[in-house]
């Protein structure tokens, strides 16, 4: 996810040109925008732009398919300096489950494919293999101009291993590994959200995202990014 990469700037220079723009693109005109102190800010219109699940699939494979795919230690020493390496892989497939983003009811989800093993109380080491049933939740930072996606998991699924035997601590884990090491995920940065426009030398003109909002929509991620120009 840390890969992707949206052109956002054409979309964003087409709305304050005024340039036509392709379907998945549509610019809306919005209200007067309130100045941050020190400039001047007028409002540049909203942009639309448009992921479908098959290209944000497209990367989340790429990551997981890697000859040596992410892997996070499920406590501070990963269990260094014991018999059992406390950690979960990510991989593309496991338990006949494949990780892929699903768009359903308004929202993002994902199966996500893993295999590790776990130091469990009274049991001892657990070689295991699954996948975890997460959600995908969006929020815009405005003042680090980011987009950023927080994953939270929502259930575990075990391959030949009963829940009951780990017991609930290990979700509680996986979560705490996805939050030190992974939370959140940058889908859009600051250079990917605005630009500098290109005018007259020293009017020091750009765009800036006031708000980004999104909505899904069938198989489609829309992204409402709403623009303001800020001359300095």
């Amino acid at each position: 996810m840390k890969k992707m990469k949206v052109a956002v700037l054409l979309f964003a220079l087409a709305a304050y040109c005024g340039l036509s723009l392709p379907a998945s693109a549509r610019v809306k005109r919005r209200g007067v925008v309130k100045a941050v102190r020190g400039e001047r800010a007028s409002p540049a219109g909203e942009v639309v732009v448009v992921l479908n699940e098959e290209f944000l699939n497209s990367l989340l494979q790429a990551v997981a398919s890697q000859p040596e795919p992410p892997s996070f230690p499920l406590s501070k020493d990963g269990g260094a300096g014991g018999k059992c390496a406390s950690q979960i892989q990510l991989l593309s497939e496991a338990a006949g489950t494949r990780t892929a983003m699903r768009f359903s009811d308004g929202r993002i989800t994902a199966p996500v494919a893993f295999r590790g093993s776990y130091d469990a109380p009274l049991v001892g080491c657990l070689n295991f293999e699954g996948w975890a049933d997460t959600a995908f939740d969006l929020e815009f930072d405005e003042s680090k101009q980011a987009l950023n996606a927080r994953i939270n998991v929502r259930e575990l699924k075990l391959k030949n291993i009963p829940m009951s035997l780990v017991g609930p601590g290990l979700t509680g884990l996986v979560q705490d590994a996805i939050d030190s090491r992974v939370n959140p995920v940058e889908i859009l940065r600051a250079e990917q959200l605005g630009a500098r426009l290109p005018v007259t030398r020293g009017k020091g003109l750009r765009l800036r995202a006031r708000d980004v909002r999104h909505e899904v929509v069938g198989s489609e991620l829309r992204l409402h990014i709403i623009y303001e120009i800020v001359q300095e």
